[in-house]
């Protein structure tokens, strides 16, 4: 079992937010809160300002939180998928027919939980997929600075302070290596559905 096979598994919107989760390393209430004024896709990044939680927005976890993530190729595909003709910067990536934020407890009960279920799979939850995420950057030699950065970690520790001084460059090659642990094969691999690339 692969987390590609989960990922394909799922339906969407599950789908996507999963394989986001497991790119980005984001918290699923930072990813539900992502705003379309948050991302830039042409310069390959997106912002994490605030994060919701039961539907409602709030303050990020803490300062280093709040923090640039550069975007691999993948991840641009996904989000260019799911964006609309006519973009509205504040409305939200993810959100229901209202505009109101996703209900994580409703997609992992509707939809994660039934998938892992029918794979054999038990504890899976939207966390998992963050851990996923910091695997994979390990499995390429991440530093431990950008991981934490990467991830929005607070950390005293002066080693990490070091490594996180140099985020910006470190950051993208430990992005773009781990997404190549997801696909293999390149720009040709089938992980998705309408955001494959083949």
């Amino acid at each position: 079992m692969t987390i590609q096979t989960l990922i394909e598994k799922l339906p969407d919107p599950s789908h996507s937010i999963a394989a986001l989760l497991a790119l980005t390393g984001l918290r699923i209430g930072e990813l539900l809160a992502l705003r379309w004024q948050d991302v830039d896709l042409e310069n390959a990044h997106l912002w994490v300002r605030q994060t919701v939680y039961e539907g409602h927005f709030d303050e990020l976890k803490s300062k280093r939180s709040k923090r640039k993530l550069p975007l691999a190729a993948m991840s641009i595909l996904i989000v260019r998928s799911l964006q609309p003709r006519e973009v509205d910067p504040s409305k939200l990536v993810f959100s229901a027919r209202n505009g109101s934020p996703l209900s994580r407890r409703n997609l992992l009960n509707r939809q994660l939980k039934p998938v892992c279920k029918s794979l054999g799979l038990a504890e899976v939850n939207w966390h998992w997929f963050r851990h996923a995420h910091a695997t994979l950057l390990d499995s390429v030699g991440t530093p431990l600075g950008t991981t934490q950065a990467l991830l929005g970690h607070s950390s005293p520790d002066m080693t990490r302070e070091v490594y996180i001084g140099s985020v910006s460059e470190d950051a993208r090659q430990a992005v773009e290596r781990g997404e190549t642990l997801l696909d293999p094969n390149g720009p040709k691999f089938r992980i998705g559905r309408k955001w494959q690339v083949l």
